[in-house]
């Protein structure tokens, strides 16, 4: 049995203390205050309720457009060990980064076994702050390595067909995480076919079968061609050329050592296989960040800035590259693990300091050391008490596939997320773009604001409940007494929380 060596265990133990000394007092998970946490907390929930994955959770149609892999594994996490998704998502984020930091380790190990595994498990420390909000790009941190480890295996030895399946089925579950791993796929896919190498066609084909009934999901089933997918992060104006090319390049103080990484993986590459991957890899992820400005002018808009990800966790390995290369130009008299501890004690101190203060600056993750019951959400004092309770009566009293119509951010955050019934629309720029996302909120503003339409709605979707609440009244100018006793039914009422049951 293979010896664990000491410096991967005080490395996981460092990862986590640091990652335990953040979560430790958590009241819920980091984000639940509302946006993407919430939205995934809710395709949790609809699968651990029993739902099919290929499914939208929030809506219960055809087709699911965000890849399930997360969702699916902490759903099952919640079966097996009983824990509630809520505390689930407060914890797993420091499981994911201990486990991200073993993957980081291996994949060092593997280019250079005496401090390999040292120094690149102790940069992968500089990307702790991915593990702050619990969400699927977590699990990117932990499978980018792996796939690089077997994809460089798969490179370096002639009886690989092992090696090339297991990177193979890497690259789909990446695939089937998140979809900027299209970045890392169309890479493998035209590096192989520009060397002819079959192993990296088998590669991309591997990982293709896998993440392939996802996206036939989505090709089969899609309402619309998403032209215009919702946009609350502006890209149009952020997403450009310039960004493009400003955002290929690090922080500036981490350049001189990117610079000098990639000089040493273009010396290497001829050489050393590893080196000519790490830099094809690289140059393709590159492309496939800025190659989608050649499609704006025919009204093809990829916002492809999401593709920085995989780059950046990426230009690990040119960093290590670059600390490699000063170890061997330092004299045999001189011990190089002595000096490759020193580079890993100022990574890892950087990192987690970073990680620390990030916690401590967002109001995101400040808030979650109050109760959440507690908070004072959207400036209105009873908010969050009031989502909660109609939450409650809703996981006690209605069925799992129960159709919920009432302001988007109230019954598409924090409802769905907390109860998994479908709902007609979330929020702008948190729904499906597969589907007609702008009719459902019409629909919805259509339901509450023209009485003689009600009806026609309530077939369409098959509601069941409607959900009245200050953002209701706030935002379509609605009471309890715009609503007929003869068609709804009052069955839970709290503070200006209402749940109508639609009579049959």
């Amino acid at each position: 049995m293979k010896r664990v060596k000491a410096d991967l265990i005080w490395l996981l133990l460092i990862a986590f203390i640091v990652n335990f000394a953040v979560i430790h007092g958590r009241k819920f998970p980091v984000g639940g205050t509302g946006g993407d946490t919430l939205i995934h907390m809710a395709m949790i929930r609809g699968i651990y309720l029993g739902r099919n994955p290929f499914l939208d959770q929030h809506y219960n149609v055809f087709p699911n457009w965000y890849p399930f892999l997360y969702h699916i594994l902490i759903a099952l996490l919640a079966k097996i060990t009983r824990y509630s998704i809520w505390d689930l998502m407060i914890w797993t984020p420091l499981i994911f980064s201990v486990f991200m930091t073993y993957a980081w380790y291996k994949l060092g190990e593997s280019l250079n076994e005496e401090y390999g595994g040292l120094v690149l498990g102790s940069l992968s420390f500089l990307i702790l702050k991915r593990h702050l909000f619990p969400n699927p790009k977590e699990l990117i941190t932990i499978f980018l390595p792996l796939f690089y480890l077997e994809l460089l295996n798969s490179q370096r030895y002639k009886s690989s067909g092992r090696y090339t399946l297991l990177a193979g089925m890497v690259l789909g579950l990446t695939l089937l995480t998140h979809s900027l791993a299209i970045a890392l796929l169309s890479s493998v896919l035209i590096y192989g076919l520009l060397k002819k190498d079959r192993k990296l066609l088998k590669v991309a084909t591997f990982g293709l079968i896998i993440s392939l009934p996802f996206y036939v999901n989505i090709i089969i089933n899609k309402e619309v061609t998403p032209k215009a997918i919702e946009d609350i992060y502006f890209h149009e104006q952020t997403d450009t050329i310039f960004t493009k090319l400003r955002g290929i390049v690090p922080p500036l103080y981490f350049v001189p050592l990117w610079l000098f990484g990639l000089y040493s993986i273009y010396r290497e590459k001829d050489k050393d296989k590893s080196a000519e991957i790490v830099l094809a890899m690289i140059l393709g992820i590159s492309i496939s960040i800025i190659f989608p400005e050649l499609l704006k002018p025919f009204k093809i808009l990829i916002f492809s800035r999401r593709f920085f990800i995989p780059l950046k966790y990426t230009y690990l390995i040119v960093y290590f590259y670059a600390i490699h290369s000063i170890l061997n130009y330092l004299p045999e008299s001189l011990p190089r693990k002595v000096f490759a501890l020193l580079f890993s004690f100022i990574f890892i101190i950087y990192g987690s300091i970073t990680f620390i203060e990030y916690n401590y600056s967002s109001y995101y993750s400040l808030s979650t050391y109050q109760n959440f019951e507690e908070l004072t959400l959207l400036g209105l004092q009873n908010y969050s008490k009031g989502v909660i309770k109609v939450s409650e009566w809703l996981i006690q009293n209605s069925k799992r596939d129960d159709y919920l119509i009432g302001h988007p951010l109230t019954i598409g955050e924090y409802i769905a997320a907390f109860t998994g019934r479908p709902v007609v629309a979330v929020t702008y720029g948190h729904g499906n773009p597969f589907l007609d996302m702008k009719q459902r909120r019409i629909d919805i503003e259509e339901f509450f604001m023209t009485p003689n339409k009600r009806k026609e709605i309530i077939q369409k979707y098959g509601i069941r409940y409607v959900i009245l609440c200050p953002l209701t009244q706030k935002y379509y100018n609605v009471t309890i007494e715009n609503f007929e006793k003869d068609k709804f039914r009052i069955v839970f009422q709290w503070n200006e929380f209402y749940i109508l049951e639609i009579k049959r």
